[in-house]
């Protein structure tokens, strides 16, 4: 079973100071008994190098960053536009990840735009952020489009103001992807977590239940 974590957009210092104790909590109980095998951060960090450098100790193969629109004001402009992550399957086939920030979507997270985007590159899952809004949405052709939200809830023109990232559950025999997306619920002050099922089947993505 691979495990991959997927967060960004937090905008630290100039939309918010640090991440709810909260997120850092669940973060650290997931990875209690077993690390990330990736993490993919969706881009506009801002500048929090220490945040870098605990996520770095939450995973045991690879951080892939993007940058973010925000970051290019930030001096932080040294990741790429795109990163791409092949994670191979018992059967030697593979699915292919694909991380961008979204900045080229226009409208800003639209679902055409990132198929497209996902098809031109081979994704079979695209993971991007810059909405701040959070969502898992399955396209007509197979295409899987993860948005984790922004981390610490930071402003935007369309975000949902909740702390939120997901994890994906990869199966390396059986093909299922598992997601689990996780809101800070702010008036409870608690994490709730909603769980999506979905299978690679001649590379396209369906629906599992």
């Amino acid at each position: 079973m691979y495990k991959i974590l997927c967060l960004g957009d937090s905008h630290i210092p100039v939309r918010a100071n640090d991440l709810p104790m909260q997120i850092y909590n669940k973060i650290n109980e997931i990875t209690e008994s077993k690390l990330f095998d990736y993490i993919l951060f969706t881009g506009d960090l801002i500048d929090f190098p220490e945040f870098i450098d605990y996520l770095n100790q939450k995973t045991k193969r690879a951080l892939f960053k993007v940058v973010g629109n925000m970051d290019y004001y930030y001096g932080n402009r040294d990741s790429p536009t795109h990163q791409k992550i092949e994670i191979s399957f018992e059967d030697n086939r593979s699915i292919i990840l694909g991380l961008t920030h979204g900045t080229q979507i226009r409208p800003r997270g639209d679902h055409d735009q990132l198929e497209l985007l996902a098809q031109e590159k081979g994704y079979n899952i695209l993971f991007s952020g810059h909405t701040h809004k959070e969502e898992i949405f399955l396209t007509k052709e197979g295409i899987l489009l993860i948005n984790p939200g922004s981390v610490t809830g930071a402003w935007s023109f369309v975000a949902s103001g909740i702390p939120s990232f997901i994890e994906i559950l990869v199966n390396k025999r059986n093909k299922d992807i598992i997601t689990k997306l996780y809101q800070l619920d702010k008036k409870a002050g608690k994490i709730i977590v909603s769980e999506y099922f979905f299978v690679l089947k001649n590379n396209k993505i369906y629906k599992k239940y």
